[in-house]
């Protein structure tokens, strides 16, 4: 299954409004870091395989500290910052046949920030469901059409609710890499389906290789944002995220994995509103523990 892991965006918050959260999830789907082009670790095939053959398991707890050069979003006079971020990250699913599945997320994101803790720091809880299916386009190639519902609580400002429709097409290349593209729909509303706040779409690219030890990510996806403008504090706006992140898995008994990540975020389309334009890079570096069970199926042999 593809990972339900949201990508992180910067989208804004107004200098000195506390009340308003800034959101940095963007709930583009990235291909799984760890599922069908590996193999399991002995470690997690005792847990793991306890579990029905048909449900799926992905879970990682991210421990990362980044520089970011323009936390405000601003097109002149940038701040940088330090943030502390803890992710919890869990879903858990049912493969209803070989191309169908349904499943359920929960991620907690803490983003403690060095000197503009009282306007940025922040607690996000995310809960969501989705239902996904997948298409073949021949023995390399996959279409996935995805459908997911999400809910946010934010430690600062009203929980938000998203409707997160998606298709994603990914081909594999050789035995260790991947290309793949997609589209993404996000439909925000405030509370639980409540106020509508804002359309957002995202289209992606991007390409993965992976050898025993080391895996290497690049992405890219532009984003464009419109809404109520009272809600979203501000115009409609566009944005250029770029994602480039190399994994090393420290141990081969162990399921930890050291990363890099740089992530230069482009704002266009808002002129000089602050929160939503300039340029803002990320610099993260970290540990992350993933654990992964996909969905099995009986193997038929043929007859001899």
């Amino acid at each position: 299954p593809i990972d339900t892991e949201s990508k992180q965006m910067a989208q804004a918050v107004k200098e000195g409004s506390p009340t308003t959260a800034g959101v940095d999830l963007a709930p583009v789907k990235l291909p799984e870091r760890t599922s069908a082009i590996t193999n399991f670790d002995q470690f997690q095939t005792g847990l793991l395989y306890k579990l029905p053959a048909k449900m799926f398991f992905q879970g990682s707890v991210e421990n990362s500290l980044r520089l970011e050069t323009n936390v405000f979003q601003t097109s002149r006079n940038a701040r940088q910052d330090m943030i502390y971020r803890i992710l919890p990250n869990a879903t858990i699913g049912y493969a209803l046949n070989k191309r169908t599945r349904v499943s359920g997320n929960y991620f907690f994101l803490r983003d403690q920030y060095t000197q503009n803790a009282h306007n940025l720091s922040r607690n996000i809880h995310s809960f969501s469901v989705q239902g996904s299916h997948d298409i073949p386009l021949g023995e390399k190639t996959t279409l996935t059409l995805n459908m997911a519902g999400r809910q946010l609580l934010l430690s600062r400002g009203q929980p938000l609710s998203d409707l997160l429709p998606g298709v994603q097409l990914v081909r594999r290349v050789g035995s260790r890499g991947i290309v793949y593209g997609g589209i993404l729909g996000q439909i925000r509303f405030r509370n639980t389906l409540g106020k509508f706040q804002e359309g957002d779409t995202f289209y992606s690219a991007g390409a993965m290789y992976r050898t025993p030890r080391w895996l290497f990510l690049w992405d890219n996806t532009f984003v464009t944002n419109f809404g109520v403008r009272k809600l979203r504090q501000g115009p409609n706006n566009q944005n250029m995220i770029m994602t480039l992140e190399a994994d090393y898995k420290i141990s081969p008994k162990l399921p930890v994995v050291a990363f890099f990540r740089a992530e230069p975020i482009f704002n266009t389309g808002a002129g000089s509103a602050v929160g939503f334009a300039g340029v803002n890079v990320r610099i993260y570096g970290g540990l992350r523990l993933e654990m992964n069970k996909p969905a099995l199926f009986p193997v038929k042999l043929g007859k001899s």
